[in-house]
């Protein structure tokens, strides 16, 4: 009898408070795997890999993509209980971390697939449009997730799971986009800089 709490909260705390040790592993896993390559991700966008920071960049990215993927598995492994769990919205929320872990991972073997085709053929710039969209979907999975609650729980509370779900669903694939929109911000700005200097120098 929880009156202060989202149903899929209390769910949440009463899973791994009394739940078998693995799963606990499994959610510390999650976090601390996937802290790392959130902090790892921001590294790689301030530091591209060009000049002397080729090297570093190559051995932290590969560092990044191993422990977004430990951490993936974690993730997938514990929604593939959620079917059981009705006030996460049963199976409708299995599929969504599904399609969530997919959006993610899939941004970055598609950075990884640019990249690996090599610089010339303009692989490093389709690398970089797939890491924006990676770094949106982490973004989205992370901080949209907890955004959309702070309104979807006092707008859904008299509907179970409703709230949880549109999270799941919709926040890696808004995150990813919003994150190319990002990217493509910065080039533009970046383009009118540069355009703005070769008229000044033309002027000078």
């Amino acid at each position: 009898t929880y009156t202060q709490h989202p149903a899929w909260g209390a769910a949440f705390y009463d899973r791994f408070a009394n739940g078998p040790e693995l799963r606990s592993q499994l959610l510390y896993g999650h976090i601390v795997f996937n802290s790392i390559a959130f902090v790892l991700m921001h590294i790689q966008l301030f530091r591209p890999g060009y000049g002397r920071n080729r090297t570093s960049h190559q051995i932290i990215g590969k560092v990044s993509f191993i422990c977004l993927t430990v951490s993936l598995v974690c993730s997938v492994w514990l929604a593939s209980e959620h079917g059981a769990v009705e006030a996460y919205g049963g199976d409708l929320a299995a599929y969504g971390f599904y399609s969530m872990a997919a959006v993610v991972y899939a941004c970055a073997i598609m950075g990884i697939v640019a990249i690996r085709r090599g610089r010339e053929g303009g692989g490093g710039a389709v690398h970089r449009v797939w890491m924006f969209r990676y770094t949106g979907a982490m973004w989205g999975s992370f901080w949209l997730f907890r955004v959309l609650l702070f309104f979807t729980d006092p707008l859904f509370r008299d509907y179970e799971a409703v709230a949880i779900l549109i999270s799941i669903w919709v926040s890696a694939p808004v995150g990813a986009v919003l994150g190319d929109r990002v990217r493509r911000r910065l080039d533009r700005t970046a383009g009118e800089a540069a355009q703005h200097g070769e008229l000044v120098g033309v002027m000078n």
